[in-house]
């Protein structure tokens, strides 16, 4: 994201990518070394830098895929133990139907 020159200081403290670890300005990073963060030795691939705007959520960005997935994952897994539970309740209720049928016939024989 291009920070415009012209727009106001704190907006541009805002949208200014950092090292998430220690606030080193992704400008300062040199470009033939952008795996460490040259003063805290932070992974940058792991963590990359990122703005206070993005970290706090001030404007709309695409969703981070990873994030997607895993709630997506989380809520089919969610239905599924649900459903699981409904199933196993429907034949729980089955079978103690048929052994109150079965020893009321029993009884009556």
């Amino acid at each position: 994201m291009a920070i415009d020159p012209n727009a106001p200081t704190l907006e541009r403290r805002h949208l200014r990518r950092r090292c998430v670890q220690c606030g080193l300005a992704a400008d300062a990073i040199s470009s033939n070394n952008k795996e460490l963060c040259p003063r805290c030795g932070c992974n940058l691939s792991a963590r990359p830098p990122r703005s206070y705007a993005e970290m706090e959520g001030l404007f709309d960005l695409p969703p981070d895929a990873v994030v997607v997935d895993a709630r997506i994952r989380a809520r089919a897994d969610a239905a599924s133990a649900r459903w699981l539970l409904v199933v196993a309740a429907v034949g729980l209720a089955a079978i103690a139907t048929l052994a109150a049928t079965m020893m009321m016939v029993g009884t009556r024989g």
